[in-house]
């Protein structure tokens, strides 16, 4: 069996430094895909700049970051300005204890896959930021809407790592891929969650070789600087410098790996 890889690029639309970075490492390296933050403040622009381009588009779904909702200030979820809360502890105790609207999560879930689908692109896929879809009583809710919306695949994130949080993603992971299976939903199989931030040059190379016959994803954020937008510690431009370099377009070619996308391996 032959081996496919989608590199996906995550946070289009949130702000221009990450939006153009992503288009860059479209333009100049092996980037096939992103997933779109329509909650994003460059979103609007962001649009048109992604309609001069081949990228697969996927929905980033949205509900922690500091990002305002598109219907309202959702009980549980925002501060006190009607913010996403940025804080991850806060989301997942709300979520975990039910402390939190889950209509009006699913409404606000839903306008977000409209808006995409109102700026003209079909989603291929579907994830969230911070993979907060994994979490209970979370995971039907994403199902139900990526089969309204008809989204063939769903983002399944893995982790080598035995810390208690690896080890949690890992759970959560297969209780939500036996959901997919019995719903026909699709997900290639996984790489890039231990180096999320971070998939310089060094961890292409040890990530590249573990690829899987099959699809495969590879998640990924290249960018431009955005320390200024967010202190997440990320090293974008070095992202976009592995993703754009002859090493890898060498690796890639050396064993016969075949670049690609979700739409066109999960034809919905």
């Amino acid at each position: 069996m032959k081996t496919r890889l989608i590199v996906n690029a995550d946070d289009f639309g949130l702000c221009e430094p990450i939006s153009r970075g992503i288009v860059h490492a479209w333009r100049h390296g092996i980037v096939t895909a992103t997933s779109v933050v329509t909650v994003g403040a460059y979103f609007d622009q962001g649009i048109d700049l992604l309609k001069d381009t081949t990228l697969d588009a996927g929905i980033h779904l949205t509900w922690i970051g500091g990002e305002k909702p598109l219907t309202g200030a959702i009980r549980g979820l925002v501060d006190r300005d009607g913010r996403f809360n940025q804080k991850y502890r806060d989301i997942v105790a709300a979520v975990l204890a039910g402390r939190f609207d889950r209509d009006a999560l699913r409404v606000e879930l839903t306008a977000q896959v409209a808006r995409l689908l109102d700026a003209g692109f079909k989603p291929s896929h579907l994830d969230a930021h911070q993979h907060l879809h994994l979490l209970p009583g979370i995971q039907d809710m994403i199902i139900d809407i990526a089969l309204e919306f008809e989204i063939p695949c769903i983002r399944q994130p893995k982790s080598r790592r035995l810390a208690p949080v690896n080890l949690a993603v890992a759970w959560l992971q297969t209780g939500m891929a036996r959901k997919l299976k019995r719903h026909n939903l699709n997900a290639p199989c996984f790489v890039g969650f231990d180096a999320s931030g971070h998939c310089d040059q060094g961890a292409l190379d040890r990530l590249l070789p573990g690829l899987k016959p099959g699809v495969n994803e590879l998640m990924v954020h290249p960018g431009f600087d955005a320390s200024h937008f967010y202190d997440w510690q990320f090293r974008w431009a070095d992202e976009i410098k592995a993703l754009s370099s002859d090493r890898t377009r060498y690796f890639l070619a050396k064993h016969n790996i075949e670049l690609t996308d979700f739409k066109t391996c999960y034809a919905a």
